[in-house]
């Protein structure tokens, strides 16, 4: 699992307040009343003008909030990583091998064969003239 930066700067800090200051309101203020059909609420609004305030005014107290919501992000990544992950697999690499172990294809080529010396496949070497016009 990652780290989060123990000590951030003030610049780093500012930009944490201004960037939360501004999603805020932006997710739950707009985008989400928006979509549900409800009424537009005003804390979201109220958040971002104190996370602002407090990004300009004492960027280096913003630091224990800093720590907890990248604390929540890390974990958050790390389920989200697995969740993707497996959905990727059984929705799309576990069918595409049962298919294509059903139809017999072995792009590998992994067949025993007792009779063959070696199993080394020789590479196609292009012609000098590929490189000089690849187009």
């Amino acid at each position: 699992m990652q780290s989060i930066n123990k000590q951030p700067d003030k610049k780093e800090l500012r930009n944490f307040g201004f960037i939360t200051g501004g999603l805020t309101p932006a997710f739950f203020g707009l985008l989400l009343p928006w979509l549900f059909g409800h009424n537009f609420p005003r804390w979201p609004w109220i958040v971002a003008v104190v996370l602002v305030a407090w990004a300009l005014v004492l960027p280096m107290s913003l630091k224990p909030v800093y720590r907890v919501w990248m604390t929540i992000g890390l974990c958050l990544g790390w389920i989200n990583t697995r969740i993707i992950l497996s959905i990727m697999f059984y929705l799309i690499i576990l069918p595409v091998g049962a298919v294509m172990r059903l139809a017999g294809k072995d792009p590998m080529a992994r067949s025993i064969n007792r009779e063959q010396k070696s199993y080394r496949v020789k590479s196609i070497v292009p012609d000098k003239k590929h490189v000089e016009k690849p187009y």
